[in-house]
């Protein structure tokens, strides 16, 4: 058996990126930055518990007293590690948006008699098996509710996120139905347990359920990605939209050098070595565009004298034309060539039906000029002379400087 334990937003961890994962949970690797969100939404979660676990002995607190608890729930653990990512916003916006998620939620479901409640923020211990494999697992459920009429459990998780899951994404949620699968060890009934989402931001609920084949599905993928996980040896830092809620920037290879040289006072910013580095690679690199430009010029320029030579060796009967220290040699030859698709299909698909008959395919792999005109030169005489009448001929007009030769 592993040693390890599991838990849903470790797995999740390693999928956003595994550099992260490797610091948190490999490492062992501690922060003390705590983002803004996360610490409202622990907020908003331990004022919740508080009011519940008063429901659940039939008390009905108002609503100022759940907001009191919220308050003082924030004075006591805000830190100044708390780390605000969107400048535009600032602690008190989140306190506000903290509390107007507890007063839409008291609003919608007072009485609060709806179910009875069994637990709040409970932790789960449980194993997922597979064969004689057996992985240890963990989580917080944050509330266990009994249905006494349709004589069923709720599993519920508040969610103060900013953004809304669709109803398929409920459907094919993992962590609900993994607290599920927990749940039914204790309890068979949970089997056939309601799972809810309670999105606090948007005062909206979602609900879904499994049947026993999904949540056997569920144990399934969630033991394949904890074996990947075990078998991983790479940690990779995935650059991502998380990245600046993140604790690790500053020892991030991705990270820790533009956090560092951006704390700098423009005259030491200027002076960095790597800042130079980066500077001079830039200028060389516009520099290269600009070459690119002008070399792209000067080809369009040699096109046109290369018309101008050629209509001037056609009209003369020329193949050379000469000038101070160079000349011009011009080729006009017809060849056979493969017809694009788009010049003649027919015999496009004809030529091709032809060498997959006499299994001469694979040495082109498709029918184009490029491979078939090099082959051209390889093929047996004889074989060339029966694939000719699916072949064009071509006017090939070609211009070539040399150096005249004194």
């Amino acid at each position: 058996m592993t040693k390890n334990r599991y838990s849903y937003s470790k797995i999740d961890n390693f999928s956003q990126c595994r550099l992260q994962y490797k610091y948190r949970y490999v490492d062992y690797l501690k922060t003390e930055v705590e983002t803004i969100e996360a610490f409202m939404g622990s907020r908003v979660h331990e004022a919740l518990k508080d009011l519940y676990d008063f429901v659940k002995n039939k008390v009905i607190k108002p609503k100022e007293w759940l907001l009191s608890r919220y308050e003082d729930h924030w004075k006591k653990k805000f830190h100044g590690s708390v780390k605000i990512v969107k400048p535009e916003l600032s602690a008190e916006n989140y306190y506000q948006k903290g509390q107007q998620c507890l007063v839409d939620y008291y609003e919608e479901y007072q009485p609060f008699d709806q179910t009875k409640i069994v637990k709040t923020e409970e932790p789960l211990q449980f194993s997922l098996r597979r064969g004689e494999e057996e992985l240890l697992f963990s989580g917080v459920l944050d509330r266990l509710d009994w249905d006494d009429k349709a004589k069923r459990f709720e599993i519920h998780d508040y969610k103060t996120s900013g953004l809304l899951m669709s109803q398929q994404e409920a459907d094919s949620d993992l962590q609900l139905a993994l607290y599920q699968i927990a749940l039914a060890e204790k309890w068979p009934e949970a089997e056939k347990a309601k799972l809810v989402w309670h999105y606090l931001l948007f005062n909206k609920q979602l609900e879904s359920s499994r049947t026993r084949d999904q949540l056997i599905e569920v144990q399934e993928r969630m033991i394949d990605r904890i074996k990947q996980i075990e078998a991983c040896q790479d940690f990779p830092p995935n650059k991502n939209v998380l990245c600046d809620w993140c604790g690790y920037q500053d020892i991030c290879p991705l990270w820790k050098n533009p956090q560092l040289v951006e704390k700098l006072a423009i005259n030491d910013y200027l002076k960095d070595p790597g800042v130079k580095l980066v500077s001079q690679y830039a200028a060389l690199e516009e520099e290269k565009k600009e070459l690119k430009k002008k070399i792209f010029d000067i080809e369009q320029d040699q096109k046109k004298i290369e018309e101008a030579a050629i209509w001037l060796a056609e009209k003369e009967n020329l193949r050379v034309i000469d000038g101070p220290d160079n000349q011009l040699w011009i080729t006009i030859k017809e060849e056979l060539a493969a017809p694009t698709r788009k010049e003649d299909e027919e015999k496009w698909e004809s030529l091709r039906a032809y060498l997959i008959e006499k299994d001469m395919y694979i040495d082109v792999s498709t029918v184009n000029n490029n491979m078939l005109n090099r082959m051209l030169r390889e093929w047996p005489p004889d074989f060339i002379g029966k694939i000719k009448k699916f072949l064009i001929k071509k006017v090939i007009r070609k211009v070539d400087l040399k150096k005249k030769i004194r």
